[in-house]
């Protein structure tokens, strides 16, 4: 990882791992975490790298992304302050299977995997991270392969931009309709119609590169349920951490 500040990590915490540890536990990983940068088209890691990193994602999105042969790419999954990028490094070596890139430019707590894996024998929560964040990105991916190949791309898009929402915190998102057909394997068209189609709706307002949403119920209502079941994960993966 190439990220941009290094210096002690401040909390509170908005990484909802980080958030919920016990000032205990939090004492023990403090000396080790390190703020970064996240920016815009940064590669967090690609396949087959040596990932000698963790990364808590605080604010922004990551987009774990899988390409083909002929360059056309999909993502696998949405990471915003629900992730833990990485974190099977912690389990010993640990090489990247898809692309890990900031969509979103944000911030971050690193750690590196070898001091993270030196105080994990000083609490059993630590390994449980581990365990949980990668419970909650492979549920990620799992719902947005059934949704990709079950839901249609309208009910699709409006799945993504709440995704969007839910991470970033904000209802204006700077994403050009060719990132959107990237990130949902269609063609742009397919994206631009799908846009005026909400806009007249007065479900969001699109100008060059970004995205407004207008009406939350109404976009919501639009989506599919993989919306509510990726969040009730979510909740229920905190609720037992």
């Amino acid at each position: 990882m190439n990220e941009g500040i290094d210096e002690m990590a401040p909390g509170p915490f908005v990484n909802l791992f980080l958030a919920a540890l016990l000032p205990k536990d939090l004492e023990i990983l403090r000396p080790y975490l390190k703020t970064v940068d996240l920016r815009q088209g940064q590669v967090i890691s690609d396949p087959g790298e040596r990932v000698e990193d963790i990364l808590f994602v605080e604010t922004g999105m990551i987009s774990i992304t899988t390409t083909m042969e002929d360059g056309a790419a999909m993502e696998l999954a949405s990471l915003g302050r629900e992730a833990v990028v990485g974190s099977l490094a912690a389990l010993g070596t640990h090489r990247a299977n898809a692309r890990a890139i900031v969509q979103i430019s944000g911030s971050g707590v690193r750690i590196s995997a070898a001091d993270y894996r030196s105080v994990m024998p000083k609490s059993d929560v630590f390994l449980k991270i581990v365990l949980l964040s990668n419970e909650l990105s492979m549920a990620q991916m799992q719902q947005t392969a059934a949704c990709n190949a079950l839901h249609s791309a309208e009910r699709r898009m409006c799945r993504w931009i709440i995704q969007v929402r839910d991470r970033v915190g904000d209802d204006v998102l700077r994403l050009t309709h060719d990132f959107v057909a990237q990130m949902l394997a269609v063609r742009r068209p397919t994206v631009t119609l799908i846009a005026q189609e909400l806009q007249n709706a007065g479900l969001i307002r699109y100008r060059r590169g970004e995205i407004t949403i207008l009406d939350h119920t109404g976009l919501e209502r639009a989506a599919c349920e993989c919306v509510e079941a990726l969040r009730l994960k979510t909740r229920r993966v905190i609720a037992d951490f």
